[in-house]
Parts: C-alpha cells; structure tokens; sequence
C-alpha cells in the first residue's frame, strides 16, 4: 500500500482530536480526524484528507448551534478562502474542548498585535521587559543571545524568566493571551527566509501604513504588465490563472502560501500571457482584448498584495 504523508515540511502539530465535519456544500457529517498545526488546519476522513486550509485563509471562526443526529448541537463554524472554488466558504466541526480549539485557531490565524495593543502593554513593564518588547516589535524576531546581549544579562536563564515571569503573564491579564512565542523554526514572512531558534511576537503584527504599493498595473497600448513583489518563493511553485478581467496570483510550497486576485481594467486573451520572474518581482504581461469599464473605481492600479 502506497504511504501517505499528511504533514509537509516544517509542520508541526499543536492540536488533534476525533471529532465530526461538514462543509456547506454537503448535508451529512463525517467522522474522523482533526488537525491543527503550525501551518493548517485539516481533517481526516478514513485516512482520506477531505479537507484543509492554510491559517491564512481563516477570515472568522465562532461557536455556532448546528443540527447533529437528532439534536442541535454547539460547532465551530470558520469561513475560509476556498482556493479550489475562488470564493468564500464555510466548514463546521464539532470536536472535544471546543474552547481550546477556538482560541489556538483563532490565536494562529486571526490575532493580530498592533501598536496600541503594545503600547498598552509597554506602560506596565519594567525597563528591561521595555527592551525585549521593543527590540522584538521592531525587528519582528530575536535569539536568546541577542536578548541577553540586548540587556545586559548574566546568562540566558534571566531573560527566560523575564519573559515567562513578567511579560508574557501581564500581557495575558490584559489580553488573554502571551505576548512572546518561541519557534525553533519559522518562515519570515517579509523575507521569505527560514529562521532559527528564535522569540517571535504572538499573532500577525498589524502595520497601520506599509512601506510602498507591493503591486503595479501598467498600460502599454495593445498590452497590460503587471508587477508585483513576490519573495521567498520559487519560480516553479507561482501559479497564474486569467479569466476576462481577473488575474489570479498563486503559490503552494512548504514555506510559503499566497494568493492574489487582481482586477483588471481591460478584458484580456488568457493565452497571450508572458511571466518573468527575478529578485522577488513577477512581472505578467497580458494582452488586451478590448475595453471595459473600470468598475473598480481606479483603486486596482495599486493595491497591497497579500500573503495568505
């Protein structure tokens, strides 16, 4: 019998549970398997994986009264981006320690830290938790030696309990969850490069303003070009769809997940398409078919694209 991996490189698994699932495009349930990880979170179905999703597609999760057998019973509900269908979808799952599940999914997919979250936090420290807080906020990750380094500390011992004593307990008081997570491994998701042994902030950090457009449309006459900013990715794994007056950006590999969708202000031929890929810029070139009303008000000439 032909092995099956269910688990891709650098996954790790967080929760797991028998459990009930059902998708809004069926009306039975299915018992099997459910997983949570680093990366996914999917369910298993007689050693059958009938579904799955990148944590970056979850858009909502709540506990929601579902029909079960002869009775309604409490499930988690999660809306999602289908890939498969381009669209948004719902699953439910009715598994053990619904309030476990809930909170780890929604800590690894929804929770996002941002400014005011830890200056609320900052005003309660003492100044040495002020300068790991800081130093991590603002380089998104650092080593165990960089933090002793950082403050001064006889050994690594001290900034453990700094963090596990004073930091990460008041920001669960005021939150309801730790600050500072540890990852032996863990892709940067503005590099695209692995990182090792390292102090991570919980969640996604919530920039208010980014740096610069991360995508341009240009309008060359009987062509359209489209660059956009795609790092830490292999050429091979960008995966392009064109349908009338959308394109659709994709990857699928161990270390990163992306997905674009790109209005267009013109219709274009799904043949006459061209990519070059160099230094983290795709750059597509599309050809017209003929006009169409801009039913986009101008905003798609530059939008932030989105790791997912």
């Amino acid at each position: 019998m032909r092995k099956v991996h269910y688990f891709l490189k650098n996954e790790e698994v967080i929760l797991s549970n028998p459990g009930f699932f059902k998708d809004n495009l069926k009306t039975d349930w299915k018992s099997g398997y459910l997983y949570l990880t680093n990366l996914r979170l999917f369910f298993l179905h007689q050693s059958k994986n009938i579904f799955k999703t990148y944590l970056e597609n979850i858009v909502g999760i709540r506990v929601q009264p579902k029909k079960f057998i002869q009775k309604r019973k409490d499930a988690l509900c999660l809306s999602y981006l289908s890939l498969e269908r381009e669209e948004l979808s719902q699953i439910w799952i009715i598994v053990e320690n619904m309030k476990t599940w809930k909170k780890k999914i929604f800590e690894k997919s929804l929770l996002q830290i941002d400014q005011e979250t830890i200056e609320r936090i900052f005003l309660k420290l003492d100044p040495e938790s002020k300068a790991i807080v800081t130093y991590i906020w603002q380089n998104r990750y650092a080593t165990i030696e960089e933090l002793a380094s950082l403050c001064n500390a006889p050994s690594h011992t001290e900034i453990l309990l700094i963090i596990k004593e004073t930091i990460n307990p008041l920001a669960e008081r005021m939150t309801g969850y730790p600050l500072l997570v540890f990852k032996k491994s863990k892709i940067d998701p503005e590099t695209g490069k692995k990182i090792l042994f390292s102090w991570w902030l919980i969640g996604r950090k919530k920039i208010r303003e980014r740096r610069g457009p991360l995508l341009d449309l240009f309008d060359e006459g009987d062509y359209l070009r489209i660059t956009l900013e795609l790092f830490g990715v292999s050429e091979k794994n960008i995966q392009l769809k064109v349908n009338q007056d959308k394109l659709w950006v994709s990857t699928d590999s161990p270390d990163k997940h992306y997905q674009e969708e790109i209005p267009l202000p013109v219709l274009v031929h799904s043949q006459g398409l061209s990519k070059r890929y160099k230094n983290g810029i795709l750059e597509v070139t599309l050809k017209k078919k003929g006009m169409l009303a801009n039913k986009h008000g101008g905003e798609n000439n530059k939008r932030g694209a989105k790791y997912i």
